[in-house]
């Protein structure tokens, strides 16, 4: 009996041996049933609240393609850029007028709030502060289809459609006793009453050939008298987009009383600003007049300036200042007249309207005062009304 219990507690040692050195080699373990179990729930679970996980929030959610070198999301940037910005990495500036990466993103988004002309102008600036720039060449090319975007800028015109910014037109304001620098298609009326005794006019007619060259014709009462004129107007400069227009004009004339044929040259600049949202046009402008036909040929000088407000849409206020000047060379009479010379010069002011139903029409009222004059001081004022009918802003 006491044999047969010994036998027994030896066989069981002899199987325990085995199976704990196996267990500590690390082979078979019943409790591995049991971690398994717990992980398996762990993944579940982790599984069942992953919808809970912000993607913006968690870096290993957002694409590689969609962050920058420091593993922030790049936000409104394009593919090409992406790679550029990657393909730089060290956002520390490597020399004088270099840029890096960060201030290029900052730049180009900057842009985005900006019109073209003044995105153009900001990276026209950026390129001064930066010359060395290692996005030369893409800004380079953004600044070329900013400019073809605004010189492609297509407008309603009411009568074709449409038409290109190039071709669009200034409509420039007409001054009162200089000439008009904006060729276009116009008939001009003019009546003029001055004291003591004065009465002058003017009926001209001009018809614009192109955008740039008109030619035109009419008959015109001026300090040397009654005058039959005919000429061309050529725009150098007439630019939409810069508001600028620079005009040549040649006329010839035939003055009546005294009689002799004239040249008449001039050449006119104008530019058109923006004061308080409406538009403010400024012009400048001089003449040369040579009378020939009369023995020794001699010449008068003309010229002044102009300034235009369109204060609303229907009223516009303007001014002028104009000089008329001859030299001369009178001899003894000069001594006896105490002068050498004689010459009006004249401020002129007043309102222009456009009527709300008839927009190619513009009708003006204005006072002529002269604040320096010899020798032709019969001449004290006028005052003058005149009216503009335009064809092509029909």
């Amino acid at each position: 009996m006491r044999l047969a219990s010994l036998s027994g507690l030896l066989l069981s040692v002899a199987l325990l041996i085995p199976a704990t050195a196996q267990a500590q080699d690390g082979g078979f373990d019943p409790g591995d049933f049991e971690d398994d179990e717990e992980e398996e729930d762990v993944g579940v679970k982790r599984e069942e609240e992953g919808d809970k996980v912000d993607p913006a929030e968690d870096p290993e959610e957002i694409p590689a393609e969609e962050r920058d070198e420091f593993g922030a999301p790049v936000e409104d940037l394009d593919d090409d850029l992406i790679d550029d910005l990657e393909e730089l990495g060290d956002d520390t500036v490597q020399s004088e007028g270099q840029d890096n990466s960060q201030i290029y993103r900052d730049a180009v988004n900057r842009a985005k709030e900006l019109s073209p002309e003044d995105e153009l102008i900001a990276w026209e600036r950026y390129l001064e502060q930066y010359p060395k720039s290692l996005f030369r060449d893409r800004i380079d090319a953004r600044v070329d289809d900013l400019n073809e975007l605004m010189y492609s800028d297509r407008i309603d015109t009411g009568d074709d459609g449409y038409q290109d910014a190039k071709d669009r037109e200034l409509y420039f304001a007409q001054p009162i006793l200089l000439e008009n620098i904006d060729p276009r298609t116009r008939l001009r009326v003019s009546a003029e009453l001055g004291l003591p005794s004065y009465l002058g006019g003017i009926v001209d007619y001009e018809h614009a050939l192109q955008r740039n060259f008109s030619v035109h014709a009419g008959l015109r009462k001026r300090y040397t008298g009654g005058s039959l004129e005919a000429g061309a107007k050529y725009a150098l400069v007439k630019s939409s987009r810069l508001n600028l227009l620079v005009t040549g004009i040649a006329d010839v004339h035939l003055n009546t009383n005294p009689g002799f044929v004239g040249l008449r040259p001039a050449i006119g600049a104008g530019k058109r600003f923006e004061l308080a949202g409406r538009p403010l046009d400024v012009q400048a402008q001089i003449m040369l007049d040579a009378e020939l036909g009369r023995g020794v040929p001699s010449v008068r000088y003309g010229g002044g300036l102009n300034a235009y407000y369109q204060v609303s849409d229907v009223v516009s206020f303007f001014g002028e200042g104009s000089f008329n000047y001859k030299a001369l060379d009178l001899g003894e009479e000069a001594d006896a007249l105490g002068a050498g010379s004689f010459g009006f010069h004249v401020v002129s002011f007043g309102l222009r309207f456009t009527p709300a139903s008839a927009k190619y029409t513009k009708v003006s009222l204005n006072a002529n005062l002269p604040v320096a004059y010899r020798y032709w001081s019969y001449h004290f004022g006028s005052v003058q009304a005149e009216g503009n009918l335009y064809f092509d802003e029909r």
